[in-house]
């Protein structure tokens, strides 16, 4: 018989990923888990971590294979696409490479993942759950190809819902307001010198005003717990703000 409770969860180093993880491993799950650089559940028996990089197809394609090979044995029935990056600055300086570099991450990656395993996701009637932004409603200045990537992930998931409705695949997707994770901390060391002077004092303004403030923010642990109770409810709302 097929073990349950098993869930696909993306981004898992740190912040939402690393919480979420560590929750639902005490909850019984089975989880097969994608981190960037460093793993943290090399102590864990049910927690299958794997590296993938979401700007790179070969490791897209190894981590689905990877997850494809145990479906005799478990019941793998819950995508949760939670990877993601925030870089920006602004845009008359920004390069193209950059937005390039954050929709292969925040959009195209999480695609690409998403078609590989949808075959199991149909065959057990499973649910995929997007991690989106409050970013994809209400565009946030200095953060264009975060903002762009994460309103292209709005329309993309309600496509994917309507598209899989059919097959009694769920389709969420989540909007967190501010949550304290290490992607805020991550982008304030992105380099900016490309950024013109006559930017600069707006731009330190800005990063003041919402990048400090998220060491304030709802907690990532609190996020998770918020986001478990989503996954326990047999019939989920399409979308979820996650905020204190």
């Amino acid at each position: 018989m097929k073990k349950e409770k098993t869930a696909i969860i993306t981004g898992c180093d740190s912040g939402i990923g690393k919480n979420l993880c560590e929750l639902l491993s005490k909850e019984g799950y089975t989880i097969f888990a994608s981190y960037l650089e460093n793993n943290p559940f090399v102590n864990y028996s049910n927690i299958f971590a794997k590296k993938m990089d979401l700007r790179i197809e070969s490791e897209i394609e190894e981590f689905s294979a990877f997850v494809k090979s145990h479906s005799d044995e478990y019941n793998i029935d819950l995508l949760i696409n939670n990877a993601g990056v925030a870089l920006g600055g602004p845009i008359e300086n920004l390069p193209l490479r950059i937005f390039r570099e954050v929709f292969e991450v925040n959009f195209f990656g999480l695609i690409s993942l998403t078609q590989k395993l949808l075959p199991l996701l149909i065959k057990n009637k499973g649910t995929i759950i997007n991690v989106g932004s409050m970013a994809g409603l209400i565009a946030v200045p200095f953060l264009s190809p975060y903002d762009s990537s994460k309103f292209a992930l709005e329309g993309f998931t309600d496509a994917l819902r309507i598209e899989l409705t059919p097959f009694g695949v769920k389709v969420v997707l989540l909007e967190p307001g501010g949550v304290n994770t290490p992607i805020w901390e991550k982008a304030k060391k992105q380099d900016i010198s490309f950024v013109e002077e006559k930017y600069l004092k707006s731009l330190k303004e800005f990063e003041k005003k919402f990048i400090d403030s998220a060491k304030d923010a709802m907690p990532a642990d609190k996020a998770a717990k918020e986001i478990y109770k989503i996954i326990r409810c047999k019939n989920p709302k399409t979308r979820y703000i996650i905020a204190e």
